[in-house]
């Protein structure tokens, strides 16, 4: 079908008057739930409800087009929607500075929260193409997780660009600005197919670039060209890779001669008519099934200081949310997104205690039981504190569909070496659901590891290591990974009863029954301790157990281990001495002066006792 570009429905978004200043008096809010969205519009109720509206059948669409997330819930997104240009600059202020493109719409997520902002003036054919490229992406990640990056965002382009009217919803509708970009030049396929996110051509800040553009346009031609005759092969090249194929390898078995499939892939460009897809639109959401209420001046400062809480931009939401709490300290939102600030600046007093008062003030929210939970595990001195399970269950028991609670279970049973066939199937329960979650499938690693599942263990940190996506989430899998391997060494020589538990931010630790008799750390062994120094050449930590490698004289490196460092007595020089010490982080690279209990029967030298560590 020949496509002709059309502007997007203007009802799709609307609303939000920007403040000026935080304890500035608000314009009429409304906000309006449905089962999936929040929407907070100014421009009274009836538009949020189409906007409301609008969206539930964006969803609807992507879903349809993912068989396997649509037998799970997707997450609860608070979306606002601008009036204009200034009122998104106010949200938004440093895509407004020089050299920065002006967004219509963004959307983004942190620490299991989602919030989009758009602008109702939005112009072109389609404003709103970015918030619902993101949103495929958010759809689609934690299922495939692991996909080339020219395919996530030559699909999340090609869905972004649907439009959904009163007779039809169109995917793949034509993106001006890429074409626009591929009529100044390609790049070779081959170079296309090996970006990654350290790739010079990938920008996130710029997504007219070539490789956007033609990122989009390989997808657009594989998906519906020629009556969609091609879409086999990019099943066949993603299949090739899932089986371990190269890329060179791949996408000669898929796609053959590439100069040719290049060649072709420029008359499609040039010959400017495009096929979409075209379905009957999604049934729009009863209205019984929307809520709208009438927002208050605090209500709507909670709302933009989580907004801003979630992009990072602490600054901006610190007074919006103390505003918020002054005007009305019973707004349980307020004090949860005040949490997630005082987390993000490494507060953690405050942002037990916040969180613990949105508890206080909503006691049925699974998110902030979560939150705290979470909270609690990572930072306490000791992972047994049975208000954490609590909590985890408790988020659970409210919202069963929520997830994470299951993979934060999983991990505390494991680490306290407690009901590890619950946490197993707790692991799992995660893991089904969003196969390509990094954390959940490094929580089921944990468990695996607990219970001496040494194998299974190591093939499903190595999965979690690959489904990362980000940089500290890699981080905690190759270091469960290095733990894991030393781990199964020391207990396959010696001592069958140890066992590996689990990792960030779970702790992973020895059986401490079994680890607490081999070290010999009773009362009588006291007069067994004896002191090493040298230069601490590596330190590796996994939850509260550390292991400790030290150069000493004669070039010799002696290990120690540490059940739980954070119990470990350190004495600093004065030049080195810091209120926030950090062994993990810390200790390489220095002199140390190891106290230990020695222990036979291990690959490591003895359990430490106290250490002094200088400049």
């Amino acid at each position: 079908m020949t496509h002709r570009l059309t502007a997007l429905t203007a009802a799709v978004l609307s609303c939000l008057l920007v403040f000026p200043l935080a304890a500035a008096k608000h314009d009429t809010w409304v906000e309006v739930r449905s089962p999936n969205f929040i929407i907070v519009c100014d421009a009274g109720e009836k538009q949020a409800r189409k906007s409301t509206i609008q969206f539930e059948q964006i969803r609807a669409v992507f879903r349809q087009s993912l068989t396997v997330a649509r037998a799970h819930p997707s997450p609860l997104i608070t979306v606002l929607v601008v009036k204009d240009e200034d009122a998104m600059r106010a949200l938004l202020p440093e895509y407004w500075t020089k050299g920065h493109v002006h967004p219509a719409g963004i959307f983004f997520s942190r620490m299991n929260q989602y919030y989009a902002a758009v602008r109702l003036d939005a112009q072109g054919p389609n404003p709103y193409e970015t918030i619902y490229h993101e949103y495929y992406h958010s759809l689609t990640l934690p299922y495939f997780p692991n996909l080339p990056l020219w395919v996530a965002e030559g699909l999340a382009d090609f869905f972004g660009n649907t439009e959904i009217t009163g007779d039809h919803a169109g995917m793949g509708m034509p993106d001006e600005p890429l074409i626009y970009q591929l009529h100044q030049g390609f790049m070779p396929l081959d170079v296309l197919f090996k970006v990654d996110h350290s790739s010079p051509y990938y920008n996130e800040t710029n997504k007219t670039s070539v490789f956007y553009a033609e990122s989009w346009a390989l997808t657009h031609y594989l998906m519906v060209a020629d009556r969609e005759s091609h879409r086999q092969m990019l099943m066949n090249y993603l299949d090739a890779l899932n089986k371990g194929a190269s890329q060179d390898e791949a996408a000669a078995t898929a796609f053959g001669n590439l100069k040719q499939l290049q060649d072709t892939l420029r008359r499609y460009i040039d010959r400017s008519t495009f096929t979409y897809l075209r379905a009957p639109p999604p049934p729009k959401v009863p209205e019984s099934d929307l809520q709208a209420r009438t927002l208050s001046d605090a209500e709507v400062d909670a709302v933009k200081g989580g907004f801003f809480v979630t992009r990072g931009r602490t600054q901006e939401a610190r007074p919006l949310l103390q505003e918020a709490i002054r005007l009305d300290p019973k707004i349980a939102a307020a004090h949860q997104n005040l949490a997630s600030l005082e987390f993000f600046e490494g507060n953690r007093a405050e942002a037990l205690e916040s969180v613990s008062r949105a508890i206080e003030l909503d006691p049925k929210n699974s998110l902030t039981r979560y939150l705290r939970g979470y909270l609690a595990f990572r930072h306490l001195a000791s992972i047994q504190d049975p208000q954490i399970e609590a909590d985890l269950r408790q988020a659970i028991a409210v919202n069963p569909d929520f997830l994470p609670p299951y993979g934060l279970l999983a991990a505390y049973l494991a680490a306290a070496n407690d009901s590890l066939p619950e946490a197993l199937k707790m692991a799992q329960t995660a893991v089904s659901a969003e196969p390509g979650n990094s954390n959940y499938v490094l929580s089921l690693a944990q468990v695996l590891g607990r219970m001496q599942r040494y194998d299974d263990a190591q093939k499903a940190a190595l999965r979690a290591r690959a489904s990362a996506t980000d940089p500290q989430e890699r981080a905690f899998a190759e270091q469960f990974i290095s733990y894991l391997a030393q781990a199964r060494n020391f207990d396959s020589q010696r001592n069958p009863s140890y066992a590996v538990s689990s990792g960030p931010p779970g702790a992973a630790v020895p059986d401490r029954d079994a680890a607490a008799s081999a070290s010999g750390s009773s009362d009588s062994s006291l007069s067994n301790v004896r002191t090493a120094e040298g230069n601490v050449t590596k330190v590796v930590c996994n939850g509260n157990e550390m292991i400790v490698s030290i150069m000493v004289q004669g070039n010799r490196e002696l290990t120690f281990h540490a059940r739980d460092y954070k119990r470990v007595n350190y004495d600093q020089d004065v030049a080195f001495a810091t209120r926030d010490f950090e062994a993990c982080t810390q200790l390489e690279g220095h002199t140390a002066s190891i106290d230990y209990v020695v222990v036979s029967g291990r690959q490591y030298e003895g359990e430490i006792q106290s250490m002094e560590v200088e400049q």
